[in-house]
């Protein structure tokens, strides 16, 4: 038997009452088309039941309003089927509250696509629970956009798990971030991402950041990584941080001022190879005593 439901006009759907809407079954649920389902309002959904929610197909859940999705409730929020998150649209993903963003389960939000997991605003990505960002996959944490990135708390990012953490796109990071990076998860960043590390992010590490680099990350600097570097970070390096730089990227791309914190042990850490990869710039800006450091070492 069709159900009356589906002979009422969107506005007429907007005008049930609560108890109304209370009073519907799951067929007359199932029985709304997607210009009825877009014409609810919050107060009706809140009404419904989980069983009630369970009832919508893939379309009724797209064309949920978004002033209905940002006041779902969180029994109800937690009463979708992975099934019916993944046919959030990206709009209905913008406006979820942290709260309802929380009551998803691991396995619906790495269901989530990499454009629904796009849409999350950098406020949304900056109220996110630890639990909730380690649960997301590694792909859809490669894959936030600088704004989301950007909008992680300093302790969001150090208290990411290893996987996760080695996923995030270091490039995107601000300076601040950067900084507020802890030691131990500057030794846990993959030799890529240290090579990612923009001029910013790199010039705002501390000098006891960058010494917890292991060589292997230090010997992965780029020219542009190593050009980054300030004076006081070259200074700080231990010898053995400073003489695993390349002969053949971040030598010669050292800046002139950062040269001016190249000590005389740092030079003699040195191999002969890497000794004759500064350039003339370089050798310029060098105090006396660097330049005799340099002459013994490649004779």
């Amino acid at each position: 038997m069709t159900s009356i439901v589906s002979s009422l006009t969107p506005n007429q759907i907007s005008g049930l009452s609560v108890a109304a809407i209370q009073a519907l079954t799951t067929t007359d649920i199932s029985a709304l088309n997607t210009s009825q389902v877009a014409a609810l309002k919050a107060t009706q959904v809140n009404a419904l039941n989980s069983t009630d929610l369970n009832q919508l197909a893939a379309t009724q859940v797209a064309a949920l309003s978004s002033s209905v999705m940002s006041a779902l409730l969180i029994a109800q929020i937690q009463a979708f089927t992975t099934t019916q998150v993944t046919q959030f649209t990206s709009t209905q993903v913008g406006v979820l509250t942290t709260g309802e963003i929380g009551a998803l389960t691991a396995t619906e939000l790495q269901a989530l696509s990499t454009t629904q997991a796009n849409a999350l605003t950098a406020t949304q990505i900056g109220g996110l629970t630890t639990t909730v960002l380690n649960s997301l996959s590694t792909t859809q944490v490669g894959a936030l956009s600088t704004t989301q990135v950007q909008g992680l708390t300093t302790t969001q990012l150090n208290n990411l798990n290893t996987t996760n953490l080695d996923a995030v796109n270091v490039a995107r990071l601000t300076g601040t971030q950067a900084a507020g990076l802890t030691t131990t998860n500057i030794t846990n960043l993959t030799t890529t991402q240290v090579a990612a590390f923009t001029a910013t992010g790199v010039s705002a590490l501390s000098v006891g950041q960058v010494n917890s680099l292991t060589t292997t990350e230090i010997a992965a600097f780029t020219a542009a990584t190593a050009g980054a570097l300030t004076s006081a970070q070259i200074a700080g390096l231990t010898t053995t941080h400073f003489a695993a730089l390349s002969s053949t990227t971040a030598l010669p791309a050292l800046s002139t001022a950062a040269i001016g914190g190249l000590t005389v042990a740092e030079i003699n850490a040195l191999t002969t190879t890497q000794g004759n990869s500064f350039i003339a710039a370089q050798i310029e800006a060098m105090s006396i005593d660097q330049v005799s450091a340099l002459v013994t070492l490649i004779g």
